[in-house]
C-alpha cells in the first residue's frame, strides 16, 4: 500500500486571483494523488479517473470555503444499478483521501461505455460537509442530472453555495474560478470566456503555471501554494475507539477464535487486528 507522503508525492494547489475580473480561483494537477489513490484503491482506467477527479473537486471546494479546515464531497447515484454507488472524499490541509462503493460483484469489472454517466447514472446526489473548526459543520445536500462531473459540482456552488463559479476538470487537472461579491455581469463574462479559450491540449499537458499564463490580460496574481498528498490518518487507536463504542454482544459477533477482530479501512486498506480483551 503507497503512503509515502514525502515531497516527491505531492501535488500543488495554486490559488490565484483574476484582479481585472474581480475573481478568484485555484488549479492543481493531481498526477501523484491521481497514482497513490489509483494503486490504494486497485482502479485503473475510468473509475481511476472518476476517484481522482473527485478527490481534486473536494481540495477546489475546501480551497474556497474561506478559512475551512475540513471538506468532504460525497457523489451517490441515483441508479440502482450504476456499478459505481458512492464516492467519498474528504480534504484537509495538505492531504486528501476518498473510498468507493461498488455495486456488489461489479468492483473489477470493466465497462465498455466511458465517461462518469456510464459509471454512476446522469443524476447524483451530491453532499457536502464545509467544517470550519468552530461551532456545527455546514452540511448541504442537492440533486442534479448530467454526464458531467465539473457540472454537479458548478450546480452545488451555484444552488447551495449561491455563487457564480466555473469548473474545469480534464484528466488529472482541475480548475475552479468563482466570482467574488464585486464581480459585475461583464467581469464575469470575461472570466469565463479566458477559461473557455484554453485549449484541450494545454489542459492535459501544461503546467499549472503555464496554464495560467492565459488569464495574464485579466491581471493574474498567484496568492498562494498549497502542498497536497493522498494520505489516510487511520491507527490502530482510532480503530479500538471503534470497537469500544459496539456493544459486547456486536464484538463476539464479530471476533475469531482467538478473540480479535480485524477491521479494514475504507480509505486506505489497511488491516488492523485488535484484541477485544
Amino acid at each position: 500500500m503507497a503512503q509515502n507522503t514525502d515531497s516527491m508525492s505531492k501535488d500543488a494547489l495554486i490559488r490565484f486571483l483574476l484582479l481585472d475580473a474581480q475573481c478568484r480561483g485555484a488549479i492543481i494537477r493531481g498526477s501523484h494523488i491521481f497514482d497513490v489513490a489509483a494503486t490504494t484503491h486497485g482502479l485503473s482506467d475510468e473509475p481511476a479517473t472518476i476517484f481522482g477527479q473527485s478527490l481534486l473537486a473536494s481540495m477546489l471546494l475546501l480551497s474556497v470555503s474561506k478559512g475551512g479546515v475540513r471538506q468532504v464531497l460525497q457523489l451517490d447515484s441515483q441508479t440502482t444499478q450504476a456499478p459505481i454507488q458512492r464516492v467519498l472524499c474528504e480534504s484537509r490541509a495538505g492531504s486528501v483521501r476518498g473510498y468507493l462503493n461498488w455495486q456488489e460483484n461489479e468492483q473489477g469489472q470493466r465497462n465498455p461505455q466511458q465517461g462518469m454517466a456510464a459509471w454512476m447514472g446522469e443524476k447524483l446526489q451530491i453532499s457536502t460537509v464545509r467544517d470550519l473548526g468552530f461551532g456545527q459543520p455546514y452540511v448541504s445536500t442537492i440533486e442534479h442530472q448530467s454526464a458531467y462531473m465539473a457540472d454537479h459540482i458548478v450546480h452545488y456552488l451555484n444552488q447551495s453555495v449561491q455563487v457564480r463559479a466555473d469548473v474545469v476538470l480534464v484528466g488529472d487537472l482541475a480548475i475552479l474560478i468563482e466570482a467574488m461579491p464585486e464581480c459585475s455581469d461583464d467581469a464575469w463574462f470575461k472570466a469565463v470566456e479566458a477559461l473557455a479559450k484554453v485549449s484541450n491540449k494545454a489542459l492535459q499537458t501544461e503546467t499549472p503555471e503555464k496554464i495560467l499564463e492565459n488569464f495574464q490580460h485579466l491581471h493574474c496574481k498567484v496568492v498562494g501554494h498549497d502542498d497536497y498528498a493522498y494520505h489516510c490518518a487511520c491507527s490502530s487507536e482510532r480503530m479500538e475507539n471503534i470497537l469500544k463504542s459496539m456493544h459486547q454482544e456486536g464484538l463476539e459477533e464479530l471476533c475469531d477464535e482467538n478473540k480479535q477482530v480485524t477491521l479494514s479501512c475504507q480509505y486506505c486498506s489497511k488491516y488492523y487486528t485488535l484484541d477485544i480483551s
